[in-house]
């Protein structure tokens, strides 16, 4: 995941965490997953000029294929510099 965002927005500023723990126990997670939630917070002069609606579906159209893989949730924090 992180590098499909480098490669995609060259970012100036990306963390990628895995805060799947924090969600352990809620309804659709069992003990064999993993995973599967994270947080993002990145800026790149590519999400210049876009919304926050835009600035995360650009996001979510490169990490599509990683939903298919188990991904279930994203919290973004996204700018540009």
């Amino acid at each position: 995941m992180e590098t499909l965002l480098r490669e995609t927005f060259l970012p100036k500023e990306l963390l990628v965490l895995d805060v799947s723990l924090e969600h352990a126990g809620h309804p659709g997670m069992t003990k064999d997953s993993k995973e599967t939630h994270f947080r993002i917070k990145m800026s790149s002069d590519s999400l210049q000029g876009k919304s926050t609606v835009e600035q995360h579906r650009a996001v979510y159209d490169v990490l599509g294929p990683e939903f298919k893989k188990g991904l279930h949730a994203l919290e973004m924090d996204l700018s540009s510099p």
